[in-house]
């Protein structure tokens, strides 16, 4: 048998398999974007084949066939593993609704370098949309007590390490709300990217951020009494708004100048502003001290 009836008996055998695993709801159809984008790697296979099909080690040829199937089907797992359809190629949702039993929602995004918008509160614990041509996160949550904890995280930053890339010039790649009723404690991971954060009517308690080169907008709202914010963004420009009539502290010694500037006083390690101890809710907001921009205004 020849290296190349051997490769495509295999190519042959492993769509089989693949496509039942998708009719028996396996594998969710994001698997033909993974495949499709992948599919270059087929003419690596080819040409190590030819390179070594008539050589002493001709079993070269053989084994990288091998890999080839080996890899299609890691493709598959690893991107379109369960019944929820996330194609590569169309907008998906994800919606959990509304339970009265649910007292608070632990939301952790691990974005890599998708951009964000969070806004618009609504009826259910958390919803979702993904634009078309981007990659859908991963998404994983459970119930614990009368916690929901639910983790979106980006499957892939880039094709192939960034040789493909596929724009659509829209604004965002990742829409979200959160319930207008539950409190959230919400922590975000990414890099190189637009965070759009419009959290006014979100029971906002806590906020953990983490994203280096990154553009951030913020705004906060007036439905929790007491919200604690951790700023970590090395590089990144981030704009804070804030309610009037409310408590702000800020932690961040390196912003002093502007803090003073904006009439913000020093107290207890931090900056506040004028009648902090009376006023609610109230803020706290700590910062790295390397961000490359930090603004705040009231609205």
């Amino acid at each position: 048998m020849t290296p190349a009836r051997f490769r495509w008996g295999m190519i042959l055998v492993q769509i089989g398999i693949l496509l039942l695993l998708f009719n028996a709801e396996v594998f969710n159809d994001n698997f033909f974007g993974d495949l499709l984008m992948y599919s270059p790697v087929v003419l690596i296979a080819i040409g190590i084949e030819k390179i070594f099909v008539r050589s002493r080690a001709r079993v070269i040829s053989y084994l990288s066939t091998v890999a080839l199937f080996v890899g299609g089907f890691y493709i598959a797992f690893a991107g379109s593993y369960g019944s929820t359809s996330s194609s590569f190629f169309s907008e998906s949702t994800f919606r959990e609704r509304h339970n009265a039993d649910i007292k608070g929602i632990t939301a952790i995004l691990d974005m890599d370098n998708t951009d964000l918008t969070i806004r618009d509160s609504g009826d259910d614990l958390i919803y979702g949309r993904f634009d078309q041509f981007t990659r859908k996160p991963r998404i994983d949550y459970k119930y614990v007590g009368d916690r929901l904890r639910v983790k979106l995280a980006s499957r892939f930053g880039n094709i192939l390490g960034g040789v493909i890339k596929i724009e659509t010039g829209d604004p965002q790649d990742w829409y979200l709300k959160f319930s207008d009723q539950v409190p959230v404690d919400l922590e975000c991971y990414g890099n190189d990217a637009d965070l759009h954060m419009n959290l006014s009517t979100t029971p906002l308690r806590s906020l953990k951020l983490d994203a280096d080169d990154a553009s951030i907008y913020l705004k906060l709202g007036v439905l929790e009494k007491n919200v604690m914010i951790v700023i970590d963004g090395t590089d990144s420009d981030l704009r804070l708004r804030i309610p009037t009539n409310t408590g702000l502290k800020i932690l961040g010694d390196d912003y002093s100048g502007y803090l003073k500037r904006i009439g913000l006083i020093r107290l207890d390690g931090g900056f506040v502003n004028e009648g902090y101890d009376t006023l609610e809710p109230k803020f706290e907001v700590d910062l790295n001290e390397e961000l490359s921009s930090f603004s705040i205004d009231y609205f």
